[in-house]
């Protein structure tokens, strides 16, 4: 009697895994780093670098790859944009305490006896001034939809031609409109 050999489909679950074991990877482009990388199927078996490139091609994971990598940057740049916030609330925070300590100084030893309580005072004012305005601005751009950010940006653009500031664009790409194309 001969012995007949099934031959058992990846699932999948398996080709998803080995996607982002891919992705994971750092979206290598060799077959052989890409298949370091993939696990092993539930049988122990790994397919051909051929197969790979099949599903890398019919499952569409560059596009996939591609997107991931844009939620991620955009991921980060909140990150860094809530850092910059939070330093800038510290910062105004540290202006009202510099102010508050200036006060006291004032209060329990006079004006005569200390400049830098008036100077400290007039730098916490200025720093607290300084970074809850940023902090606020920063916050309300952050919530702003594109078309309210060309609105702000416009009306910063009329302001500057009205006060006769010279916009240089030389780095200004041009941006076409999906309406244009």
């Amino acid at each position: 009697m001969s012995k007949v050999t099934v031959a058992t489909a990846y699932t999948e679950h398996y080709k998803v895994l080995c996607k982002h074991a891919w992705y994971g990877g750092g979206r290598p482009d060799k077959s052989p780093q890409i298949l370091d990388l993939i696990p092993e199927d539930e049988h122990g078996r790994k397919p051909q670098a051929q197969t790979i490139s099949e599903w890398r091609n019919d499952y569409l994971w560059d596009a996939w790859a591609d997107e991931m990598d844009a939620q991620v940057e955009q991921i980060v740049e909140d990150e860094l944009v809530n850092q910059r916030l939070v330093m800038l609330k510290k910062q105004a925070a540290l202006g009202a305490e510099m102010q508050l300590k200036g006060i006291e100084h004032i209060r329990h030893h006079g004006f005569d006896t200390s400049a830098s309580a008036v100077s400290l005072i007039k730098l916490g004012i200025d720093t607290e001034r300084t970074s809850r305005g940023i902090s606020d601005r920063l916050a309300k751009l952050v919530k702003l939809s594109d078309e309210q950010l060309t609105e702000e940006a416009q009306k910063l653009l009329d302001r500057a031609m009205e006060s006769g500031e010279v916009i240089d664009v030389a780095d200004v790409e041009d941006i076409e409109d999906d309406e244009d194309s």
